[in-house]
Formats: structure tokens, sequence, C-alpha cells
């Protein structure tokens, strides 16, 4: 019950210490990403398979058995 009582202080406490954060984190500096050195090939040759096909019925799928 002590929480519930408390629940709206606790609220704003965590809500000013985000806006705390928030405007100390706003003025540093943004991060510089390097960008990745290795490339990656695609290989054209890669075969795709594709598949059509009827879905077999209840008497096709008991006479495969």
């Amino acid at each position: 019950m002590n929480i519930r009582k408390n629940f709206e202080a606790i609220f704003i406490a965590a809500a000013a210490l985000g806006l705390v954060a928030s405007y100390a984190t706003a003025a540093a500096r943004t991060v510089e990403v390097a960008q990745p050195v290795s490339v990656t090939v695609i290989d054209p040759t890669v075969h795709v398979v594709v598949v059509k096909a009827p879905r077999l019925s209840v008497a096709e799928k008991a006479g495969l058995k």
C-alpha cells in the first residue's frame, strides 16, 4: 500500500531524472560511426529454386503412407 501512496512521487522523480539526462546529453558531441571496411559481395551464380504445386487432398495424403 505504501508504494501506491508514493507512486506519484516516484513517477515525478523518474520523469525529472529523464529530463535532466536529456538536457545533459543534448549538448554532448555526436557519435561518429566508422564505415565498415569489408564489403559483402553477392554471388550472382546462386541458384534460386521456386516450387509451385497444388496442395494434396486428404485422400492423396493418405495414399502416400
